[in-house]
């Protein structure tokens, strides 16, 4: 099909060809597929300028400018009209770094902008003006937006085309903006609550209603509570959630993240070096009812029981001498049988799926309510690999229903789900249950597009409530006998320090300089390997399909034999979705651009990821504060975190360690080849922790085992900020059984005062 020439928004005639020149040379055309400006790269870049990046509009004028002038210089004209090899020179120098001064843009960072929206032009869905009648998606052989898969396409072993139908958002009764087409039919929310003022003081005042705030308002308000929730997201139902995987993705654009976005930290690797804007090495967080979770994969995983003493079961082991220098080491104020009964409790409340007799090193009560997903290709091909090696795969507990569960319908195997949110609803979050039954009790107050600037306390010093700017705009006071802050782990240490004075002059929780340390951040790597004699058709399901190890988080683990403390968790999951095919992790031998690049992009059926979740100890180099000069960019100007945080020598060996035995599990599969990614690909990870520790002793932790602040009164923090250590295990499951514990008692006080 000819696509007649589209009016351009951005980018000049002039600079539009240059651009076609650069990205035709990304990813060029061959005798079986078109190149990027058949696909429509170039409109897609044009029109992303005049929207999602226009901040990135004067980067593009003065690159493209530069570029062309360096080709006038030294090949006399201009670089649409020089050469192929020609262009591809001054490509490979730009991507080095190495053309002349002229280039304005620091050109490293250009060349990525430059390869990430080639990816994105190529491979977002139609939408968005590149993907040229589904072109690049025909390329790859990927069917496009399915809600449902077979188990037959699970098990294929040839490629599971869907007969050669490709379908788009529209194909789908999609467009972009969807979102938000009907009532939320929830008895007691009231959408323009947030816009009106208080209506009056409170038993309890939440700061969030994402994953910890949700159980909080529940347990809180069937105890009898009154409670005010304040959430600056909206309440998100399932039609709400667009299959758009540029626009929604958690590692693409964020889409359901606004705020998060706009207060992103800053990050130093450390106290020598100037900041930069924090990078995210998985994905980036959310704002709304439920939070995050709401476009999670799913996993619930216990800690094993010597986690939480894990300082003792070091020293106790191995000697106090295996830990490295600099460690802050801490056992955790609670033990694995003080929060089995919420294990287990969460885990029916939520429906979760396992085999839990495959891992022989966690403890149960109970089994899990519900069977295991379904078995899938590169699942079985793992688990057949593991148990030749002596391992002990185990398919991940994660809520996604494997049948019907809790009056919601059993899964249908979208392989478009991850970071999405449930199209149907069968994969569990709080909005769903948690936060109606609060509601219901009619104790609770839930206000959405609410922004908490600050804790507010009383002359003692005691925490009487928090300020806050309503759905209008409005700065408005909620006074509450308790605060809770329940946001994520950047946000809840960024409060403490935001609401300093009197007798918290450096911020609350802080009388003994504890608040921001002890951070410790998932460094997630994955090793990948080409096996050319197998098709996984890693499309064909969720990531909620997820297949784990926890031989290497054991207690039986001797990981100082090995010259490091800690472990990891090696797993592999479905769910493949194109521009996340586009951007995994390259062998050394294949470039990110050019012809290799597009011949290694089509062998992507071939390829399977093993995922390795790792412990991180703390150090005291690593912590947060706040950045003495750059502001958030929501129209408060309020200072971002700023993150002084860099990967250990002790963390270096163990990831070292951990992608070896990858390796060896990927050829146990039939890998001919593998290749690691990098180690530390960005400071966010999605599963940060510390930063507010728990702990009995107020001069080496900010929260007590209950998470009340030990130095303000009537203030508690909810969220992974307080876990004194950081396992290769998802703290979903932890936080909530902690958070559990911790409300139910805080309710018991509260009745009784």
């Amino acid at each position: 099909m000819t696509h007649p020439p589209e009016a351009l928004l951005t980018l000049t005639p002039y600079e539009a060809r240059t651009a076609a020149a650069i990205l035709e040379r990304l990813f060029p055309a061959d005798a079986h597929d078109p190149g990027a400006s058949t696909i429509g790269v170039v409109p897609y870049l044009d029109r992303a300028l005049a929207g999602a990046y226009r901040d990135q509009i004067a980067t593009y004028h003065l690159g493209l400018a530069a570029l062309d002038q360096i080709a006038r210089q030294r090949y006399r004209a201009p670089f649409a009209n020089c050469a192929i090899a020609q262009q591809d020179a001054l490509l490979a120098e730009l991507e080095q770094g190495a053309l002349p001064d002229i280039l304005v843009p620091p050109q490293r960072e250009f060349f990525a902008l430059l390869c990430a929206h080639l990816q994105e032009g190529l491979f977002a869905d139609p939408a968005y003006g590149g993907n040229r009648d589904k072109r690049g998606w025909r390329f790859l052989g990927h069917p496009g937006i399915w809600f449902e898969n077979t188990a037959e396409e699970n098990l294929a072993t040839e490629p599971a085309t869907k007969g050669g139908i490709i379908q788009s958002l529209a194909d789908v009764g999609y467009a972009l903006g969807d979102g938000a087409r009907e009532p939320i039919p929830v008895a007691g929310y009231e959408p323009q609550q947030g816009a009106q003022p208080p209506s009056g003081p409170a038993d309890v005042v939440l700061v969030g209603v994402g994953a910890a705030g949700a159980l909080a308002a529940t347990l809180l308000c069937q105890a009898g509570l009154r409670v005010v929730g304040l959430e600056a997201g909206p309440w998100r139902t399932s039609s709400d959630f667009v299959p758009d995987e540029l626009g929604s993705a958690y590692y693409c654009r964020g889409g359901m993240g606004h705020k998060y976005l706009s207060e992103t930290p800053r990050w130093r690797r450390n106290l020598r070096e100037p900041t930069r804007e924090a990078t995210f090495s998985l994905g980036r967080m959310m704002n709304g009812v439920g939070g995050s979770v709401i476009h999670w994969g799913g996993a619930l995983r216990r800690n094993h029981p010597h986690h939480f003493a894990y300082r003792t079961y070091v020293r106790e082991r191995w000697g106090e001498q295996a830990l490295p220098e600099g460690h802050t080491l801490s056992d955790w104020p609670l033990g694995y049988d003080d929060l089995e009964p919420y294990y287990t409790q969460l885990e029916y409340q939520s429906g979760v799926t396992s085999d839990a007799g495959r891992n022989p090193f966690v403890p149960r009560s109970k089994p899990h309510p519900l069977p295991s997903m379904r078995p899938f290709r590169m699942g079985e091909v793992f688990r057949q690999a593991t148990d030749s090696l002596g391992l002990h795969a185990y398919p991940t507990p994660v809520a996604v229903n494997s049948e019907p569960y809790n009056g919601f319908p059993a899964t249908t195997y979208c392989g478009w789900m991850g970071g999405f949110g449930p199209f149907n609803n069968e994969r569990w979050h709080p909005g769903l249950t948690w936060v109606p039954a609060a509601l219901a009790t009619g104790n609770f107050d839930l206000r959405t597009h609410c922004r908490v600037v600050r804790v507010l306390t009383s002359g003692d010093g005691r925490a009487s409530g928090v300020e806050y700017v309503d759905a209008n705009g409005n700065w408005q006071v909620q006074t509450a006998r308790t605060v809770i802050l329940c946001g994520y782990t950047f946000e809840n240490v960024r409060l403490l320090l935001l609401s300093g004075g009197g007798r918290h002059p450096n911020g609350l929780g802080n009388n003994t300089g504890q608040v921001g340390k002890h951070v410790m951040t998932k460094m997630w790597v994955d090793v990948h390997g080409y096996c050319p004699e197998i098709v996984f058709n890693a499309h064909t399901g969720p990531s909620g399909q997820m297949w784990s190890l926890d031989d290497f988080e054991s207690v039986d683990f001797d990981s100082a034999a090995h010259g490091f403390i800690g472990g990891a968790t090696p797993n592999i999951e479905n769910q493949r979705l194109p521009i996340q095919i586009s951007r995994e992790a390259l062998p050394p031998d294949v470039p990110r651009w050019g012809a290799a690049y597009k011949d290694h992009l089509r062998q992507w059926q071939h390829i399977a990821a093993v995922r390795i979740q790792p412990d991180t100890l703390s150090y005291h180099a690593n912590a947060l504060d706040l950045d003495p000069r750059h502001r958030d960019r929501s129209g408060l100007g309020l200072p971002v975190i700023r993150a002084t945080y860099d990967q250990q020598p002790n963390e270096q060996r163990m990831l070292a360690f951990m992608e070896d035995k990858a390796e060896e599990i990927l050829r146990a599969m039939g890998a001919s080849k593998t290749w690691r990614g990098p180690r530390f690909g960005g400071l966010i990870s999605s599963h940060e922790q510390g930063g507010a520790r728990m702990g009995a002793d107020p001069a080496h932790s900010v929260v007590g085992p209950d998470l009340e602040v030990h130095d303000t009164p009537g203030l508690y923090v909810f969220g992974t900020a307080v876990f004194p250590t950081c396992h290769g295990v998802n703290p979903t499951l932890t936080m909530w059984a902690v958070c559990y514990r911790a409300a139910e008692r805080l309710a018991a006080r509260l009745r009784q005062s």
